[in-house]
């Protein structure tokens, strides 16, 4: 069994974690990842990568690599209902979450990452940085970094029963057999949906829905269309030619954190969802994530492996970002599903006759670290 006291121990094989470990071994950090399931598994789901993002997976050097396979929608139109609003062009990179997730894994192999597969977390002694898995064996590390998504057992340990909180939406999702070329935004009463390529023959479908019913926050819970139908009106399911044979139709709860106090403990960094997750109305979950790795492993290296400084800084130069994120995004949720007709029309009206899409998007995209 190898000694690993000066390596990094990661928990989570998901995005941000490979992520990270990938940067790590870039940067000559010793790391290994710790995943809880047999397998590295990611489901079907959609995910758009903007400009902030693109720029960290360039770093990585799988940008292009990822373009070739995905989709590369240059508009976006949006629907009010039926009726179009207005269009714009964008420059985004709308894929899977599996062919992200695969290009990052073979990222990390290539640069001689270790994965340790059916090691679920069970405990961790902060102060000396042991880790105990529920197979029985423990580990003695340099550092841990918690990325083990919005159920983070990193993050209970950390800071106790500290839950996220239902955010008021479900959301349903599925991936259709069929052909799109733009970005399709459909804002009606209580409810939006967008849908986008994520290659030359697919398209995700996700429809996002004010509820008080607190869905279970869970990738795998099935649906049927019968019930998306009670949700959403029929007239606008019908321009998704395919989506009534679907059988692999999904709906989960959104849950988020109103108030995100701090990226670290004594020990131990967040990342992702662990550390602050974000509804997904403005499409930044996953370029969050991105965002805080690639943090974290420059300010690292500019301090020479101090994590203690790395980590005080990194939390100074991330939680206003992240903040300012978590409540943009929980804003255009509310405007996207807004029921009064006078807020409709103003909201309407400003989106077709101003520039007021791109300059909301503006702040957010022309990120850089």
């Amino acid at each position: 069994m190898n000694n690993y006291e000066n390596s990094v121990a990661i928990i989570g094989a998901g995005i941000s974690g490979l992520a990270l470990g990938s940067f790590l071994k870039e940067n000559n950090f010793a790391c290994v990842i710790f995943e809880r399931s047999s397998n590295i598994s990611e489901y079907g789901a959609g995910i758009s990568i903007s400009p902030n993002g693109k720029d960290v997976l360039k770093k990585l050097n799988i940008l292009d690599e990822l373009k070739t396979i995905s989709g590369n929608s240059k508009k976006t139109i949006f629907y009010s209902n039926l009726k179009e609003i207005t269009s714009i062009n964008t420059d985004v990179i709308t894929t899977s979450r599996k062919n992200l997730y695969d290009l990052l894994l073979k990222k990390y192999s290539s640069l001689g990452g270790e994965i340790l597969f059916d090691y679920e977390l069970n405990d961790i002694d902060m102060e000396n940085k042991n880790i105990y898995f529920k197979n029985g064996i423990n580990h003695h590390v340099k550092h841990i970094a918690a990325c083990d998504g919005i159920k983070s057992k990193c993050r209970q340990i950390c800071f106790g029963s500290e839950m996220p909180q239902y955010s008021g939406y479900s959301v349903w999702r599925t991936i259709l057999d069929q052909n799109q070329t733009n970005i399709n935004f459909y804002l009606g009463s209580g409810f939006h949906i967008v849908s986008y390529p994520i290659n030359n023959n697919k398209t995700s479908f996700v429809a996002a829905v004010k509820t008080r019913e607190k869905n279970e926050e869970s990738w795998m819970l099935r649906g049927t269309y019968s019930d998306l139908s009670k949700d959403i009106p029929i007239e606008i399911l019908d321009n998704f030619e395919t989506l009534k044979n679907k059988k692999d139709i999904y709906k989960w709860g959104i849950y988020t954190r109103s108030k995100i106090k701090s990226l670290y403990s004594t020990n131990l960094t967040l990342f992702g969802d662990a550390a602050h997750p974000i509804t997904p109305f403005i499409g930044q979950g996953g370029c969050m994530a991105l965002e805080d790795v690639y943090e974290f492993t420059k300010v690292l290296k500019s301090n020479n492996g101090q994590f203690l400084k790395t980590q005080k800084e990194y939390q100074s130069k991330r939680l206003k970002r992240v903040r300012y994120i978590n409540k943009t995004s929980m804003n255009q949720g509310k405007l996207n599903h807004t029921k009064n007709p006078f807020l409709v029309f103003f909201r309407n009206f400003l989106m077709k006759n101003t520039n007021i899409i791109m300059l909301m998007t503006k702040k957010i995209w022309e990120y850089r670290i």
